[in-house]
Order: C-alpha cells, then sequence, then structure tokens
C-alpha cells in the first residue's frame, strides 16, 4: 500500500477508544502501527467465516467479535471489561469498507458507546486507500496511503456533546472523500 503512518505522540500511555475511517481489507491494522499500546479490535464476525484466513486473523489480533445492525450485548460487555482492565479499544465504526470513496454510514450506536466507555477518542483518519484497493477490484494498485490521528476528543468533551453532536462530530473527523 505504500502507507505512511504517523506515530501518535499524545498517547503517553493513556487508554483510548480508537475510531478509524474503513477504505482497504487491512485498515484494521494500521492504527497498530501509530499507537505504542496494544490495540483491542472490534470486528465483524463475517471475518470469522473465511477458513485459514479467519485463523490467521484470530491467532494475529484476536479481535472482539460483534453482530452487525443488532444490538450485540455480549460484545459490549467484553468492550467494557477491556476497557476496565485498562485496554484501548479500535474499530471502523463504518462497519464497512467505502464502495465510493467517500467515508460510508456510520451506525448512531457508536456514539452511545463512546458516551459509555468515558474514554478519550482518538480519530485515526486513513486517505488514499480507495484508490489503492477498492472495494470492487481484487488487486492493489500503486499509491501513497496515509493514517494518522486527526484529532483526539477529550472525555469531558464526549460528555458534554449530545449523542447526536457527538455522532456529527465523529462523521466529520473521519469525512475522507
Amino acid at each position: 500500500y505504500h502507507i505512511k503512518i504517523e506515530k501518535f505522540k499524545e498517547e503517553n500511555g493513556r487508554q483510548y477508544l480508537v475510531l478509524a475511517n474503513h477504505q482497504t481489507g487491512f485498515d484494521q491494522f494500521f492504527p497498530s502501527f501509530a499507537f505504542k499500546q496494544h490495540l483491542y479490535y472490534v470486528a465483524s464476525e463475517d471475518i470469522f467465516s473465511m477458513g485459514w484466513l479467519s485463523k490467521l486473523i484470530q491467532w494475529i489480533a484476536n479481535p472482539i467479535p460483534i453482530k452487525k445492525q443488532t444490538l450485540d450485548l455480549k460484545a459490549i460487555k467484553t468492550c467494557l471489561q477491556v476497557v476496565k482492565q485498562g485496554g484501548t479499544l479500535a474499530l471502523a465504526p463504518e462497519g464497512n469498507r467505502t464502495y465510493s470513496g467517500r467515508t460510508e454510514y456510520m451506525n448512531p450506536a457508536i456514539a452511545g458507546l463512546a458516551k459509555k466507555l468515558k474514554l478519550p477518542i482518538a480519530l485515526f483518519r486513513i486517505e488514499g486507500g480507495y484508490g489503492a484497493q477498492p472495494r470492487w477490484s481484487d488487486g492493489v494498485r500503486k499509491g501513497t496511503v496515509r493514517g494518522y490521528v486527526s484529532e483526539v476528543i477529550e472525555p469531558e468533551e464526549v460528555a458534554a456533546l449530545s449523542k447526536e453532536a457527538l455522532l456529527e462530530r465523529i462523521q466529520k473527523g473521519l469525512l475522507v472523500n
């Protein structure tokens, strides 16, 4: 992908909720190169049905499975447990890779989860991924991909915002076209 990932310098051992946009098949691994600490990924249960590739992903990242378009209480409980034990969570609120290069629909429930976790939110933007690996293509193309933390929303700000305002801020911070 010729990706250039900027190290996140403000980390200082703090926990975060890392939210990233979703452009390529490997986006879920890019934030790991920006953060020093281990990231606990939340991933669609779809990735657990791909045979040997699923086993490899589980061995490398051991993601927290979540059911799409439903209220998955088991996944939420696991996320709360990880945070309680000092872990940093990472997920792509779009849930799917972009079809057009523009950041897709985000489930509004992400704002509720963010408020419940009471963590600073690190918005990790991936730019150029759609050109390097469009969803409709089987191959990877030449191009430059960039990944970086575009903004940190502090817990005080998260608490002060309504769910709708927080969702809007997350959407704006992750918007790539």
